[in-house]
């Protein structure tokens, strides 16, 4: 009788903790940046602890690896977090990319990590071989961290080795948009017709269109009508981006051509939100001024400072150019209240005389209060 009682209790006490455990399934994949399933891969699942505003600890709730199919299946206690503390997934690999999110997905992709030795290599190479490795380079992780060799610079530098790979790729599901990019930085007219010709739809999703901006502020010479109708369309808004309707006003203003001024009082009139830029557009063009193309680059460069409408031109760097001395990059610093802005500028040399074949915000950070503003 006493055993019985004994046992009763402790199985009551065995259920009650059991009650207490809320398990929450994990079922996901692990792919890669071209689709490809990635074993091996742990995901930490865990939510954070502030011990003290300088001390914030991860507290583990479980630790799974996807396996040979990249799939992951399991499980963990999501009672031993407080309620309204988030879960976070931290996705690692040696040689991958690493990160955590917030948000419980299906899929996780993890980029391979590359870095300007790789490039380097691909370059050297030639044919379908270049383009599977060019490829996979674009579906990795090339970190912006590596300032000094970023991969936009170390591609324009090579842009004579690398444009037909790249033009090759433009349709990939997975690549497509890095190379429209880099296309549209090096600003090579007829890649500019193609990526117009096979131009991806507009995409309502958060950037979901903003590697349209990349294109339009590199169509300084549109010369089909699907690229004047591009232009058109950019600034009515059909990709939905204002940063696509900034570019296209830009170029617009900077093609200063009867057609571009037409198309710019066609914005006016359609597209009220941007009333004021237009119109400055059209004043620009019936001002009649000088032409930015110049014999000399630093001259080229000075005169596209001193168009931009981005804030107060405050200087120009060095011109980076390509191997074949060609082509070149000039980046032009604005000042706008509290805000550092950088345009970077694409120029070619055509018969002597340097011509502006686009010109895109690239970065722009927040300044620090002088002192005497702080106090």
């Amino acid at each position: 009788m006493e055993f019985g009682l004994r046992y009763l209790i402790i199985s009551i006490v065995l259920i009650g903790g059991m009650s207490s455990v809320k398990a929450k399934e994990v079922n996901t994949s692990i792919v890669d940046g071209l689709g490809r399933p990635v074993s091996n891969v742990q995901v930490n699942i865990y939510w954070l602890k502030t011990i003290t505003d300088d001390d914030v600890r991860e507290i583990s709730l479980a630790r799974l690896r996807s396996d040979k199919n990249g799939q992951i299946k399991g499980s963990y206690d999501e009672s031993a977090a407080p309620h309204d503390e988030h879960i976070f997934y931290g996705i690692s690999k040696k040689g991958y990319e690493e990160y955590s999110s917030s948000n419980y997905k299906s899929q996780y992709v993890v980029k391979r990590k590359y870095n300007p030795f790789n490039l380097k290599n691909i370059i050297k190479l030639s044919g379908e071989k270049q383009i599977i490795h060019l490829r996979e380079l674009l579906a990795g992780d090339y970190p912006d961290s590596l300032q000094n060799e970023p991969l936009e610079e170390l591609v324009f530098s090579e842009e004579k080795k690398l444009r037909p790979a790249l033009r090759s790729l433009i349709n990939d599901p997975h690549v497509g948009l890095a190379v429209i990019n880099l296309l549209s930085l090096i600003g090579a007219p007829e890649d500019l017709r193609l990526i117009v010709n096979n131009a991806p739809q507009p995409n309502d999703g958060v950037l979901g269109s903003r590697w349209a901006y990349h294109v339009v502020t590199a169509l300084i010479e549109p010369s089909s009508d699907q690229e004047w109708a591009f232009l058109r369309e950019s600034v009515l808004n059909k990709y939905k981006d204002r940063w696509v309707e900034s570019g296209a006003i830009q170029t617009l203003m900077l093609i200063g051509t009867p057609v571009s001024r037409q198309i710019l009082v066609e914005a006016a009139l359609n597209n009220k939100n941007r009333t004021k830029d237009i119109q400055q557009a059209i004043n620009y063009i019936d001002s009649k001024p000088e032409s930015i193309a110049d014999l000399n680059l630093i001259k080229a460069g000075e005169k596209i400072g001193n168009t931009l409408y981005a804030g107060r031109w405050r200087k120009n760097s060095k011109p980076r150019f390509n191997k074949n001395k060609d082509k070149a990059l000039i980046d032009c610093e604005f000042i706008l209240g509290r805000d550092r802005i950088n345009y970077t500028a694409t120029f070619h040399k055509i018969a002597g005389v340097w011509q502006l074949h686009g010109v895109r915000e690239t970065w722009q950070t927040l300044m620090a209060y002088e002192k005497s503003e702080s106090l």
